[in-house]
């Protein structure tokens, strides 16, 4: 393990660690300004109808956001060696933002090294990992997570790594008559008053405008190292609260306590690193399956972070996975999906069909189908419940799902929506769900886009005959997402043009994620899924109008 990615580079000027940080706090601005206009269009759409209490609700959104900026910036100022004489600037929302033109833009190597050190000091000082930050600090430069991992996991080994930078550090600058008091027991007796005196808390001493004279004695270019000795120093405490139950080795007790009302609900591994955990972590949930290991097969396209998958109600999956192949090969679906393919309204297609046609589809699909949608809104607010517990970790969380189990994580989003953003802020990072059986409501939307950290993807299929007549009992004034774009600001609509029918989501999402740009994709195994798909609609044969 090496610590050189969290090491700020000791050859840059003054002048140059404030062009750093002045195109970090532009971008930190800019990235903040963003954020709030989810939250403002939230409550545009909501201040008809909720007698003023979406104002209120904004209004504590702002100061979270506020707060997680703010802290964002004094770290980066710390790991910038606190550029000028004036202290940490407030963030706020008249800051400037113009980085495109700036005539100097630092060098992605020197970004990705004080993004590394702003990582690692935002983990060691609030004892967790925001969602916000992830997206953030990727977003300007590549960072490096396993290398923090390990540090925080193995800080012995880590110390002993910093003193051989430090010792670097004091032969480079030795012949500038600049000798550095770090050297063998100097050394150790700075770094030892730095673990003691931070032991009880980390952000005081670090935040502070006295952070230089704290760790004077460590030069040019050992903020940084004396930064990650101290981090280090609660290291322990900082993994307790990162990782949460859901680690490498994931308790079974969690999810106990949160199944009153769904009697199946387990979480399971789908890709972990052995003995190692991630910085993030990734659930994933199936939306029907012919079986048991559908819950966790449709999912092994991820790689990187930790993957779990949520299996919820198997049984009632199956009854649906059963229900819907009957389905699509009764000739009243191959009808309905010559009309669809005559109507692109949900509305004008229920119309045409026949009430004998309805009666076919109900007598075939309702009771299943009821059930397990009726199921998946409980598994939702159970989701929702235990995310909000941090039961995963303070790190953030990506959600990936299709058909049924993106209404679970919908619903589970709709709820953290009503929670005190204080809460809920920076909890959840991506969101990517397809053939969701949801209206497009824009209020709940906008609320959902406001929750989200990072990227918000509907993925959709306008000839997805399923979907549209199993929608049939929703508001069909509302439209579908599944079926069609959701015309909200920064959610991303993705139409996923190699599906052909609902059944074929299982066997396409590696596809589909890999259209949409989804990190941690594995090439090879979306190759294999995609050849196993192929495989089954050979041998299913043509006519499939699912």
């Amino acid at each position: 393990m090496s610590t050189q990615n969290l090491d700020f580079s000791t050859d840059l000027s003054e002048r140059e660690r404030e062009i750093v940080f002045q195109y970090l706090f532009r971008r930190l601005a800019a990235y903040r300004n963003k954020t709030e206009l989810y939250a403002l269009t939230e409550a545009a759409l909501l201040r008809s109808s909720d007698n003023g209490s979406s104002d209120s609700k904004t209004l504590e959104f702002s100061q979270a956001l506020n707060a997680w900026g703010q802290s964002i910036l004094e770290n980066t100022w710390v790991a910038c060696q606190e550029p000028g004489r004036e202290g940490c600037p407030i963030l706020d929302p008249l800051a400037d933002t113009s980085v495109g033109k700036s005539p100097e833009t630092p060098e992605p190597r020197v970004l990705t090294k004080i993004m590394n050190t702003v990582l690692l000091l935002h983990i060691t000082t609030s004892k967790q990992y925001s969602a916000y930050t992830r997206d953030f600090l990727s977003n300007v430069a590549p960072i490096d997570e396993q290398t923090v991992v390990t540090a925080l996991k193995d800080p012995e080994r880590a110390l002993a790594e910093l003193h051989r930078q430090a010792q670097r550090v004091r032969e480079q600058h030795a012949e500038r008559g600049r000798i550095l008091r770090f050297a063998g027991a100097g050394f150790g007796a700075i770094a030892g008053g730095v673990l003691i005196g931070v032991t009880g808390g980390l952000a005081a001493p670090l935040v502070g405008a006295g952070v230089t004279a704290l760790l004077g004695g460590l030069g040019i270019g050992g903020t940084a190292a004396g930064v990650l000795a101290a981090g280090l120093a609660s290291s322990s405490a900082v993994c307790g609260a990162l990782f949460g139950a859901y680690g490498a080795h994931s308790s079974a007790r969690m999810i106990d306590r949160h199944t009153k009302e769904v009697s199946d609900l387990a979480v399971l591994p789908v890709r972990t690193q052995k003995n190692q955990e991630t910085l993030a972590v990734r659930l994933c949930i199936s939306g029907w399956v012919s079986s048991h290991e559908d819950i966790t097969s449709p999912w092994t396209v991820f790689g990187g972070d930790d993957t779990f998958a949520l299996q919820w109600e198997v049984e009632a999956l199956q009854a649906v996975s059963n229900a819907l192949s009957d389905l699509i090969t009764s000739q009243t679906m191959k009808y309905v999906g010559g009309e669809i393919l005559k109507r692109t309204i949900l509305a004008g297609l229920l119309s045409a069909l026949s009430p004998v046609a309805l009666l076919k589809i109900g007598k075939i699909i309702d009771n299943p189908l009821m059930n397990a949608r009726a199921l998946a809104l409980k598994t939702g607010a159970v989701l929702a419940e235990l995310l909000a517990s941090r039961a995963f970790g303070n790190r953030p969380i990506t959600l990936v799902g299709y058909s049924l189990g993106s209404l679970v994580i919908f619903e589970a989003l709709r709820c953290l929506t009503e929670l005190s953003p204080s809460k809920t802020l920076g909890l959840v990072q991506d969101v990517f769900i397809f053939g969701t059986p949801v209206s497009i409501n824009l209020t709940i939307w906008s609320s959902v886009r406001r929750l989200v950290s990072g990227r918000l993807v509907n993925g959709f299929c306008p000839s997805d005959f399923v979907l549209a007549v199993l929608s049939r009992a929703s508001d069909a004034t509302w439209g579908v997402a599944g079926l069609q774009s959701v015309d909200v600001q920064g959610v991303e609509n993705v139409r996923c043009e190699g599906v052909d029918g609902h059944l074929q989501w299982r066997g396409m999402i590696g596809r589909c994620l890999m259209e949409c740009k989804a990190p941690g994709i594995v090439t090879s195994e979306v190759d294999s899924q995609s050849e196993t798909m192929a495989e089954q609609l050979r041998l299913a044969g043509s006519g499939d109008f699912s």
